[in-house]
């Protein structure tokens, strides 16, 4: 399937504003004010849409109008962009009330990362390229000021033509300062050197193939219901960029999920792994046996499923997407060439 590159921004073009999965910027509104304003210094016009303010409660009631915000907003050819609020863990509630037409015939950029894996997985299916990352509340708020880093690669998605090579950061941050107190805006959250990237099977190995993933509780979910996945065929040959929230789960729920892939004849499919650095802590609270060995089981029950399913793809650990900052933002359903012999990553 030949996938659509929606059309780049250009200062001064209209943002879509949307909650389709919780409803955070109700709660916290001083962080969802100081994302529109540091989107504003992107040049960008944000448009909040109705659903963008609701509460918690409103949101988890009306799946329909969260999926209404969605169509509304690839069918306003005023809109040239979209931009999820933050994400959650219901939007699969929505699906059923997106207008598969109206989004086909109107394709745009659409960013957002964790529960709008489901609005990716959706948008693949539909061969529309979308980008995973770069929430409004999450990367855009980002308390004492947004990172460099994160500012170079939304960028580079929401202006250029392709994200191109992209880097390691030097340093990396999955600590969290509390929404509650708005003095915490003002604050830099602490960070830590990276280690950069581990990469796993790549001697003499040149591989490129469309990106296809997200977070793994969600993905997990998807495989429950199978209402959403493309058959595996339609990923032969794929890139699975895979990464793990702030509910940090356990190594065997990551091996079992693989394990559902294998069985599925998907992982055998598959030419590459990209996989986002574990989130280790949350709001204080520490992964099982310490941040350090929890990161090392993760990477090791994703070693056990290979083995297990005889499959080599290409694996590269530790790379800066997901639930820890800074982001690389990944364009769902656009190709990725790694070279393994040069240790270089590209989005084309």
């Amino acid at each position: 399937m030949d996938f659509v590159v929606p059309q780049r921004l250009k200062p001064g073009d209209k943002v879509a504003i949307v909650s389709p999965s919780a409803g955070m910027a109700h709660a916290f509104p001083w962080v969802y004010e100081l994302g529109l304003e540091r989107l504003r210094e992107f040049g960008l016009e944000p448009v909040e849409f109705p659903t963008a303010r609701k509460d918690g409660v409103y949101l988890q009631k009306n799946p329909e109008a969260r999926a209404e915000d969605i169509n509304v907003a690839f069918a306003d050819t005023s809109i040239k962009g979209i931009i999820a609020t933050i994400g959650g863990f219901d939007q699969i509630r929505i699906l059923p009330y997106l207008d598969s037409d109206v989004i086909s015939a109107n394709p745009k950029i659409f960013m957002g990362f964790s529960d709008n894996t489901n609005l990716h997985l959706y948008l693949w299916n539909l061969g529309i390229v979308s980008y995973y990352g770069g929430h409004l509340m999450n990367q855009f708020a980002m308390q004492g000021g947004m990172h460099p880093f994160t500012i170079e690669y939304l960028k580079r998605a929401l202006f250029e033509p392709s994200i191109g090579e992209i880097d390691v950061a030097d340093e990396t941050t999955d600590y969290d300062l509390p929404w509650d107190d708005p003095h915490n805006l003002k604050k830099i959250r602490p960070m830590e050197k990276s280690d950069g990237w581990v990469w796993l099977h790549e001697k003499n190995r040149v591989v490129d193939g469309k990106l296809w993933g997200g977070c793994l509780e969600i993905l997990d979910l998807q495989l429950a219901v199978r209402l959403y996945l493309p058959e595996p065929k339609e990923l032969e040959g794929s890139i699975l960029y895979l990464e793990t929230s702030e509910e940090m789960p356990t190594e065997g729920f990551v091996y079992r999920f693989l394990a559902a892939l294998g069985e599925l004849n998907v992982l055998q499919r598959l030419k590459a792994l990209l996989i986002g650095r574990p989130k280790t802590q949350f709001c204080n609270i520490l992964a099982p046996g310490g941040r350090e060995a929890y990161a090392h089981r993760q990477q090791d029950a994703i070693k056990k499923a290979l083995l297990d399913y005889e499959c080599n793809p290409l694996v590269v650990f530790n790379m800066n997407f997901g639930h820890t900052d800074p982001q690389i933002i990944i364009p769902n359903g656009a190709n990725a060439s790694i070279d393994g012999m040069k240790r270089t990553i590209k989005f084309n």
